[in-house]
């Protein structure tokens, strides 16, 4: 991750390494050890066996800062040591102004309509996970989840780089962040259908069991929507430069 993090990061002339490398050490990672001591300090509080020890809080805490950050600098100062990609063509320094866009076209629709088509290939695996995460069951099919990863990461693709394409024909070139929110709604749709899982089948009763339950599922539906934008956008990093590195200047 640090590695990829910073060769992207000297491509676009970034100029604040060591705030990328405390982003990436501490951002996500942060927040979830975070929400997990929280909740863990509610479980505590109502005196649940389930409770993790504080033994395995501090050697989480010590894998994170004593293994995951120093691997992850490690592989971001290898990164930004790499000579910076050339640009397939010059860019104009004047910002050219943008038409006026279509209703259908705002950024919004484009993000939760392009969160659907990821979401959608994996909803019928969600409900095994669902059952097997919070009723205790026995999950056994990795072979079929492994295939519904791959198959969420190629249609994120697809749906990145098609919404792109539309996009730069629209003579739209913001296509960064929105490459990214294309998919990243898939996140969301990730949340809202655990909720619904919630409501149908688990019949949560209690402030505890409501925390840890949204919590986790917080979590985890922020994590899905970091990998799911970041594959959109990857690919549509590596479709816009061949298209442009296709193009003939006389």
């Amino acid at each position: 991750a640090g590695y990829v993090a910073a060769r992207l990061y000297r491509q676009i002339d970034g100029s604040h390494p060591y705030a990328l490398i405390g982003a990436l050490s501490f951002a996500l990672p942060g927040s979830v050890f975070a929400a997990f001591t929280a909740l863990d300090l509610v479980l505590w509080a109502r005196g649940a066996t389930s409770a993790v020890p504080l033994t395995t809080l501090l050697a989480l805490l010590l894998l994170w800062l004593g293994l995951h950050v120093p691997l992850l600098a490690t592989g971001a100062s290898l990164g930004f040591r790499q000579p910076r990609a050339e640009d397939p063509c010059f860019t104009n320094l004047i910002p050219r102004q943008i038409p006026t866009q279509p209703l259908w076209a705002h950024p919004l629709v484009a993000a939760l309509s392009g969160g659907l088509l990821p979401f959608g290939s994996a909803a019928i695996e969600l409900s095994s996970l669902y059952s097997s995460a919070w009723n205790g069951r026995i999950y056994s099919l990795f072979g079929f989840l492994f295939l519904t990863a791959t198959t969420t990461a190629l249609i994120c693709a697809e749906v990145g780089v098609v919404l792109c394409y539309f996009q730069l024909c629209r003579e739209d070139y913001r296509w960064w962040w929105r490459s990214f929110a294309h998919t990243g709604s898939c996140g969301l749709y990730f949340f809202l259908h655990a909720a619904a899982y919630a409501h149908s089948e688990l019949h949560l009763s209690g402030p505890t069991a409501i925390a840890i339950y949204y919590g986790y599922t917080a979590a985890a539906s922020a994590a899905l929507s970091l990998v799911t934008g970041g594959v959109s956008f990857v690919a549509c990093f590596w479709f816009v430069r061949s298209i442009f590195a296709a193009v003939k200047v006389d």
